[in-house]
C-alpha cells in the first residue's frame, strides 16, 4: 500500500496506533510519513512535531527506513491550497483578509476534513514517501470525514457563485431582500444596523474571489476520491470494547465498503489488560493462604472471557472480509519513541506482520 487512513471514534487511540503503525513500517525499511491532527502532547514531543508546522523528522530513531511526523495546520493547508489554486494572484491575497473566509477556512463544518485530505494528497502527489499514514480527525459519525470535500464543495457551487458575481455589492442587499418574507427582512435590517453593510459587502467581495480557485477546488476534490478509492490506499478500522464505539464500527465498516474503500484491517484495542492470559486454565482451587486473591483473579478472569466471546463474534463476522486484530490495554504510558515501538511489536505479533 500506498496510504494508510486509520479511522474511527475518538478516544480508541487513534492517533497512538497509526504513530506505531508508522514506526513498524520505518523498522520494515520504509520511508514513511505520519499525518496527525490533534496529538496528544507527550505523542507530539515524542514524534518532534510539538509547536512545529512543517515536516520533521522523528529524532532518535534507528530504523532499517526512516520515520517523518507532521501535525496537520488546518488555516495553512487550506491557505496553501488557495495560493496554488490562483496562481498566487493578489485576489488570492486578499482573500486571506476576509472575514468570511478566515471563518470558512478554520471553522466550517467539513473545513478541516479537507485540509487533511488536501495535506495526504499533497505528500502522495510528491511522491516522496513509499507510505503515508493518516490519523483522520476525531468525528461523531467517522463516514462524514469521507463525505467533506463533497460538503465543502457544494457550498461553493458555481450557481451560488454566480448569483453573487453578477450582482454589485451595492444591489446585493436588494436582491436578498427580494427572496426574503416580510420577518426577514426585518432581521436582516437590524444586522444591517448592527454590521453597517458588512456582512452583505464580505458576501460578495467572497465570491467574487473565489471565481479564480472554484474550479480547482471541483478538479481537486475528484482527485482526492480518486486517491482514496485506489487499490493502494487501504483503511483501518480502529475501534475498542465499548458497546457504542462497536456498534459505529459496525456501521463504518458497513459504509466503507459500499463507498469503494479497501479495508486492510479492524483493530479492536484495549480488548483486555496485558497480563491477562485468558488461554491459561484456573485451578481447581486457591492456593493455600490466598484464598481472597484467587477469588479476585477468577472473577477478573471470568469478567474478560465474557468480553472475549463478544470480541470473537464481531470478529468471526468480518474475518471473512478483513483482518480483526485485538490488542490488549498497554499497562504503562506510551511516552517515548521505545513505547511507540513496542507496540509496533504487539501490533506485528498479533497481525502475524501484515
Amino acid at each position: 500500500m500506498k496510504i494508510l487512513v486509520c479511522v474511527g471514534n475518538g478516544g480508541v487511540g487513534k492517533t497512538t496506533l497509526a504513530a506505531a503503525m508508522g514506526v513498524l513500517a520505518a523498522k520494515q525499511g520504509a520511508k514513511v510519513l505520519v499525518l496527525t491532527i490533534d496529538p496528544a502532547k507527550r505523542l507530539a514531543t515524542t514524534l518532534g512535531i510539538e509547536g512545529s508546522k512543517d515536516i520533521c523528522k522523528v529524532p532518535g530513531q534507528s530504523y532499517k527506513g526512516e520515520l517523518y511526523a507532521s501535525i496537520v495546520d488546518h488555516k495553512k493547508t487550506f491557505d496553501d491550497f488557495v495560493l496554488r489554486a490562483a496562481a498566487k494572484s493578489e485576489a488570492a491575497k486578499k482573500l486571506f483578509n476576509n472575514k468570511l473566509y478566515q471563518k470558512l477556512s478554520t471553522s466550517l463544518s467539513g473545513s478541516q476534513d479537507f485540509t487533511a485530505l488536501e495535506k495526504l494528497y499533497s505528500a502522495y502527489e510528491s511522491g516522496e514517501f513509499d507510505l503515508i499514514v493518516l490519523d483522520t480527525p476525531p468525528a461523531k459519525h467517522a463516514i462524514d470525514f469521507l463525505n467533506a470535500p463533497q460538503k465543502l464543495s457544494s457550498l461553493f457551487n458555481d450557481k451560488v457563485a454566480r448569483w453573487f458575481r453578477e450582482s454589485k455589492s451595492n444591489s446585493t442587499r436588494g436582491r436578498l431582500m427580494n427572496i426574503f418574507n416580510a420577518g426577514t427582512k426585518q432581521v436582516m435590517n437590524i444586522l444591517e444596523n448592527i454590521t453597517g453593510s458588512e456582512l452583505l459587502r464580505q458576501l460578495a467581495d467572497f465570491f467574487m474571489s473565489i471565481e479564480q480557485w472554484q474550479e480547482k477546488l471541483e478538479e481537486r476534490i475528484t482527485r482526492v476520491h480518486r486517491m482514496l478509492v485506489d487499490p493502494e490506499t487501504k483503511f483501518c478500522l480502529i475501534t475498542s470494547f465499548d458497546q457504542a464505539k462497536l456498534v459505529e464500527a459496525e456501521y463504518f465498516f458497513t459504509e466503507l465498503r459500499k463507498g469503494g474503500y479497501h479495508i486492510n484491517s479492524i483493530i479492536m484495542n484495549r480488548s483486555h489488560p496485558e497480563w491477562l492470559n485468558l488461554h491459561e486454565a484456573l485451578p481447581a482451587e486457591a492456593p493455600v493462604g490466598s484464598k481472597n486473591l484467587f477469588a479476585l483473579y477468577k472473577e477478573e478472569k471470568e469478567f474478560y472471557a465474557c468480553r472475549e466471546r463478544i470480541h470473537a463474534t464481531f470478529a468471526k463476522k468480518h474475518e471473512a472480509q478483513t483482518k480483526v486484530i485485538r490488542l490488549p490495554d498497554i499497562n504503562r504510558p506510551i511516552s517515548d519513541l521505545l513505547g511507540l515501538e513496542v507496540m509496533a511489536e504487539i501490533i506485528r505479533a498479533q497481525g502475524d506482520g501484515q
